[in-house]
């Protein structure tokens, strides 16, 4: 699936990913795999980890902002984010 993580002065990431686990306000922590259903929350400030088609994991800090979910694409808007 597509993914997209971006953040006010930059393009964090942008690419393929086989799951995406992020944490959002309240909620917990949740994964996305293809397909998953559409979907839109507030993230917290945590850790998100971009599991890639090689084996490979990317971590990126994200402070607060937006995930969401749709025609197999996931965007995560956020306030800041850093690669760990």
């Amino acid at each position: 699936m597509q993914v997209e993580l971006v953040a006010p002065d930059d393009v964090i990431f942008s690419g393929e990913a086989s799951m995406v686990i992020v944490r959002t306000e309240g909620g917990g922590d949740i994964a996305f795999m293809a397909h998953h259903a559409a979907f839109l929350g507030a993230l917290a400030d945590h850790e998100a980890r971009l599991y890639l088609g090689d084996g490979s994991v990317t971590h990126v800090l994200v402070h607060g902002g937006f995930v969401q979910v749709a025609n197999n694409k996931v965007s995560i808007l956020s306030d800041a984010a850093e690669l760990v």
